[in-house]
């Protein structure tokens, strides 16, 4: 079978075409770690990759939010668990009031201790948080709690937002001090103290007043220790997510690596081979197309 120069010519050119376009890609994907460098040349690949970005930028929102959640829940159970020791104090207090064989003297010094109480566990609860809002008050800054002149407290209306943690998960970062004060029957946990307060205070009171405390403070004790495990249980799930997130973040970066990045040592290696290749393509196309009619009579 013949084949004519211009064939020859047209066929060797491809092929030294075809194999220099292939070396430089292989330089270019050694030198740039990455298999393709336009959507254009894998689509497909493309595709997944931009999937990949878009859980990507999804996820660093969700891991901001679990961020600022788990910090606004950790600070709300370090609080509640100082809220719970003072009212734990005012309990043992409260418990000394109601023996008779307390004098006025010694309950006044009581009542005087549980006065303190009622102030710092109100401080308590208006502490702000790490963003310098009321922690258990309202985003614009009303306080939680506020003592009113006749001796009652108000709490600030608050509606509890849900953070957005996973698709379709949210997660209640925040409590509403009321919940953590207010007792069944419209009682209140911070009046029930001051009230027992004064009245110990008074001269000529007696351990009635502690004695009839005593159920509904350890009520508040309790509704305390319940919201406050409603808390850990919101920040264990928070945890959970963190977890579950960065793992979520390890499995799509191997899979990006799997789809984008270039496999450099079969890369060099293949590069090699087709330099070797196309050395010796070009050695034989020169010796070749060099020959004459005389050189093949000789």
């Amino acid at each position: 079978m013949q084949i004519s120069t211009s064939s020859f010519y047209d066929n060797t050119s491809k092929r030294l075409s075809a194999m220099s376009a292939r070396a430089s890609a292989l330089q270019v994907e050694i030198a740039t770690g990455k298999r393709f460098q336009t959507p254009s040349e894998a689509p497909a690949t493309s595709q997944q990759i931009a999937e990949l970005n878009r859980k990507d930028a999804d996820a660093a929102v969700y891991g901001g939010n679990l961020t600022l959640a788990g910090s606004l829940l950790d600070q709300a159970d370090g609080v509640l668990g100082q809220i719970g020791t003072q009212l734990q104090r005012a309990l043992e207090l409260t418990t000394q009031a109601a023996n008779g064989t307390q004098t006025p003297a010694t309950r006044k010094i009581l009542g005087t201790e549980l006065a303190s109480i009622v102030d710092a566990v109100a401080g308590l609860a208006n502490i702000r948080n790490v963003r310098g809002q009321p922690l258990f008050g309202t985003p614009d800054g009303v306080p939680a709690v506020t003592k009113n002149a006749d001796g009652s407290f108000a709490y600030a209306t608050i509606n509890v937002s849900e953070v957005p943690i996973a698709d379709g998960q949210t997660v209640q970062a925040t409590e509403g001090a009321s919940r953590i004060f207010k007792l069944d029957g419209g009682k209140d946990t911070l009046k029930i103290l001051s009230d027992l307060a004064a009245a110990l205070q008074a001269d000529g009171s007696t351990g009635t007043s502690a004695s009839d405390a005593l159920d509904d403070l350890n009520a508040g004790i309790e509704q305390v220790t319940v919201v406050q495990a409603s808390v850990g249980a919101r920040s264990a799930r928070v945890e959970l997510q963190q977890t579950l997130l960065a793992t979520a973040d390890t499995d799509r970066a191997a899979l990006r690596s799997k789809l984008e990045d270039t496999d450099v040592t079969s890369a060099v290696i293949e590069l090699q081979q087709m330099m070797t290749a196309l050395s010796a393509t070009q050695s034989s196309f020169s010796k070749l197309s060099s020959l004459s009619l005389f050189d093949y009579l000789r």
